[in-house]
């Protein structure tokens, strides 16, 4: 059994992965390149806990167990109700191509504990303000503080960290992992967690991870007196907190754009008026009395790169050599431990603007791999986390990628 690890990364997925190692009492270096936690894409004003589902399929089954994973979660850590709070969501119906979805989702009878199909009237009872169309309606959907949730996590007793590191390499010895800033020595352990989001594949040159920075911004604005009515978050294509966090402004977002930028180019981190007007025009969407009482209400925003793949799965689990893999391929139809595994080298990473509701139960995915515990999803949703599929089908080895869940043993 492993004593010691590693974690890169102090966004929601790193220091998620360092808690659920530290409460397992391995004891846990976590390595953040900036002079805080949740600096990048987990340092927004609020995150918002609600799952998007599309019907009976496999994104939709990740979606809500990890929705209802990361809630039960963060119930369990008795946080501040002014860093968290269950005040439900409603996604309203705002075209046509939703309201075919979201009548799609309802006939799959979940319990009215997880959603409800409301009509305009019963969501405008929900609201607090007049809602024009039909929604569905979350009774437990939150929001939370980023920062302090990150730091709250990382206090525990088992995690030290080291800030303002960039960690540029890592070595795999025979005593386990050494993880350098250039040439100076940062940590060693027993395992290694990457956790850095867009920086993770300069670590892993020769694995394919196919992330883009996607980026995002938000915006603030300053509520009026109509606005505090609003009692839960209401989304459309964005969404809106209520105001209660402060009692004084609202979160609005988010937008998105792709970028091409390089993983070693400075990112622009500047707010632009023409997201602002984007994200006001989704509030539109929402309520047009809202963006009305709203829209000269703007008071700052923040932009982040989110970290996202190509066919917009996580990638979560133990890594594969992929040198030695594209040199020695194995046959299509090898056993999954036939592949040069790197034991004790995991990834979480690439939850694009869901971290906050995905990284808790990928997290504890990965301390379940490495205790050789029970795994807490499906065989199938292990394999679409699968860090390594995009290699192996580019290798022609889509099959052994599906198999790749009964690859479960104890690291260490």
């Amino acid at each position: 059994m492993a004593n010691t690890a590693i974690v890169i990364g102090g966004g929601i997925a790193g220091c998620s992965s360092a808690y659920a190692l530290a409460k397992r009492d391995i004891e846990v270096t976590l390595i953040e390149r900036n002079s805080e936690i949740a600096s990048a894409a987990s340092g927004n004003p609020l995150a918002m806990l609600y799952p998007r589902l599309s019907g009976d399929d496999l994104s939709s089954q990740f979606a809500l167990d990890s929705y209802l994973y990361s809630l039960a979660f963060y119930q369990s850590l008795n946080l501040p109700t002014t860093d968290f709070s269950m005040c439900g969501m409603l996604q309203t119906v705002f075209n046509a191509r939703e309201l075919s979805r979201i009548k799609k989702v309802a006939a799959h009878n979940y319990p009215t504990s997880v959603l409800q199909y409301v009509s305009h009237d019963e969501a405008s009872a929900i609201a607090g303000i007049p809602i024009d169309h039909d929604a569905l309606y979350f009774p437990t959907a939150a929001w939370i503080q980023p920062k302090n949730l990150c730091k709250h996590l990382t206090q525990h007793p088992n995690i030290t960290i080291i800030n303002t590191q960039q960690v540029s390499q890592f070595i795999k010895q025979a005593h386990g992992f050494e993880v350098y800033s250039q040439k100076q020595l940062l940590a060693t352990a027993d395992l290694l967690i990457i956790a850095n989001a867009n920086d993770a594949q300069q670590l892993l040159p020769d694995l394919p991870l196919h992330t883009k920075a996607v980026r995002g911004q938000v915006s603030v604005l300053d509520s009026t007196i109509n606005s505090r009515k609003v009692n839960t978050i209401i989304c459309s294509d964005g969404y809106l907190s209520p105001s209660a966090y402060t009692a004084q402004s609202h979160c609005l977002g988010a937008s998105f754009s792709d970028t091409e930028a390089s993983a070693t180019e400075l990112r622009d981190v500047t707010p632009t008026q023409a997201d602002h007007i984007s994200n006001l025009n989704k509030l539109n969407n929402i309520s047009p009395a809202l963006y009305q009482d709203l829209k000269q209400n703007l008071t700052g925003g923040r932009v982040s790169y989110r970290c996202t793949t190509s066919d917009y799965w996580p990638l979560v689990g133990e890594l594969i050599d992929g040198a030695n893999l594209t040199k020695n391929p194995v046959r299509p139809s090898a056993s999954p431990e036939s592949l040069p595994w790197i034991s004790g080298l995991y990834i979480n990473a690439a939850h694009g603007s869901k971290g906050f509701t995905n990284a808790p139960l990928c997290a504890e995915l990965l301390a379940s791999m490495i205790c050789g515990l029970p795994l807490p999803i499906s065989n199938e949703l292990v394999c679409q986390l699968n860090p390594n599929r995009f290699l192996l089908k580019a290798l022609g080895l889509k099959k052994l990628a599906k198999a790749i869940a009964s690859h479960h043993k104890i690291s260490g």
